[in-house]
């Protein structure tokens, strides 16, 4: 068992994982680090039980050896229980981030931002929303309308999952290869989680689920679009030249795809 109650701070935040997701949690709302035996079910602090709540269970995600309990902090206390320990960042030295709008989650959401820290992102717990049981996910996003009229303007054709699609060149802002993507748990299909880059981060999408293919493996290719001033990545599995496609080409109408 190790007290934190002198490390805690709003300024410096908890490391760990669950279900395979990287997580976050400020110090402040932890009390004690406790190492438990994985298949162990209510915690015990000083033979006092405290209410157990799995986190991968709670987030839907696929459970592993949670041998790590963090006891939070306040008169509700809970154990939360983890997979792996990360370590303390000093936000200070990290970037903090408030989730960006196109990332639809259960109400109220589950994570309040996101840190990174070493190269790497953490979804920030938020503790008072999580509870015990697990949670239902966001419904997936309505199908777009339309879609398959000729290109009126200079345009970057792509595929996905056998599909051949199209953006304007005026929205295309970079083309990434083989971005870090991380995975934001309860999210619909299509939300393939979120990018970091350029010091933002951007939701990414994958539309071929929007038209009802079937989620497919990560695609190499990222597409950042702007989407009404912010960034929206779009998943592609590479980008074809004009000639290719046909007149089979999807022109989504991307305003409604991203929201805007």
């Amino acid at each position: 068992m190790r007290p934190v109650g002198s490390l805690a701070s709003d300024r410096k935040a908890l490391l760990f994982s669950a279900g395979g997701v990287r997580l976050a949690l400020r110090l402040g709302h932890v009390r004690e680090i406790l190492a438990v035996p994985p298949d162990a079910g209510e915690v015990s602090v000083r033979g006092e039980p405290v209410p157990t709540a799995f986190v991968s269970t709670v987030l839907g995600l696929a459970a592993g050896g949670s041998g790590f309990a963090l006891v939070t902090e306040g008169p509700a206390r809970v154990a939360l229980r983890v997979e792996a320990l990360h370590g303390i960042v000093d936000l200070a030295e990290a970037e903090v981030f408030q989730l960006p709008g196109r990332t639809p989650l259960p109400q109220p959401a589950p994570f309040a931002g996101a840190i990174v820290a070493r190269g790497e992102l953490a979804l920030e717990l938020a503790v008072s929303t999580l509870g015990f049981a697990p949670l239902e996910p966001a419904e997936e996003l309505p199908p777009p309308d339309g879609g398959l009229g000729a290109g009126t303007e200079r345009e970057l054709r792509f595929c996905r999952s056998g599909r051949t699609y199209a953006v304007p060149m005026s929205m295309l802002v970079q083309i990434l290869e083989a971005p870090r993507v991380a995975k934001v748990p309860l999210t619909p299909p299509s939300h393939r989680g979120l990018l970091h880059h350029a010091r933002a981060l951007h939701p990414v999408v994958d539309v071929g689920v929007l038209y009802g293919d079937a989620p497919a493996a990560e695609g190499r290719t990222v597409l950042l679009v702007d989407a009404g001033g912010a960034g929206v990545g779009v998943v592609a599995d590479r980008v074809v030249g004009v000639a290719e496609g046909g007149d089979e080409v999807t022109r989504p109408p991307w305003d409604a795809v991203f929201g805007v």
